[in-house]
């Protein structure tokens, strides 16, 4: 009568709960996610030069732009410590004292001007301009053509995250790369 007794269980009498095998397969799904998705969250300064180097870049395109459809020279001309710089009509280049320099109206809002400070913007406290490799100019000028009047590179830093912009000599195209 005992084994049919055993037999005879009914579903009420069960546990429930999970297994030790279903626990496992959990966690390994878990970490197999994490894995995944950890490495691709980045720092605050990876966020940070990434942004500014888009900032940066949309304003040299706009400048190529500009002198382009206007067919004259348009310029971005960075401050000698360079914290800052400006979009620049007809820039003439050596001799021109930043300070005295006036930029054009920021094609979003006119009530400003395109003169730029990355580590001012929102959420950029560190992003920086570190190295213009621009053959000894504080600038990038657009001719007429929308050909550039040197080609060179630009880096941008925030914390240990650098972005090079690299500005093509005879057609004033732009590429961007991670570079550290």
């Amino acid at each position: 009568m005992k084994g049919t007794a055993m037999a005879s269980r009914s579903p009420q009498s069960r546990r429930t709960g999970f297994t030790l095998v279903e626990m496992l397969m959990v966690l390994v799904i878990l970490v197999i996610a994490a894995a995944i998705v950890i490495p691709s969250i980045g720092t605050a300064g990876d966020s940070q030069a990434a942004s500014a180097v888009r900032v940066l870049q949309s304003d040299l395109d706009l400048a190529r732009s500009l002198a382009l459809t206007t067919q004259q020279p348009y310029a971005v001309v960075f401050s000698d410590d360079l914290r800052s710089y400006k979009v620049v009509a007809n820039y003439a280049g050596a001799g021109g004292d930043y300070a005295t320099v006036t930029a054009i109206d920021d094609p979003v809002s006119s009530k400003k001007r395109r003169d730029v400070t990355l580590s001012a913007m929102n959420k950029m406290g560190s992003a920086a301009v570190s190295n213009l490799s621009l053959g000894g100019k504080t600038y990038v000028k657009f001719l007429s053509q929308g050909d550039p009047e040197a080609g060179g590179t630009i880096t941008v830093t925030a914390g240990r995250t650098a972005w090079t912009i690299t500005i093509q000599p005879l057609t004033g195209m732009l590429s961007v790369a991670q570079t550290s």
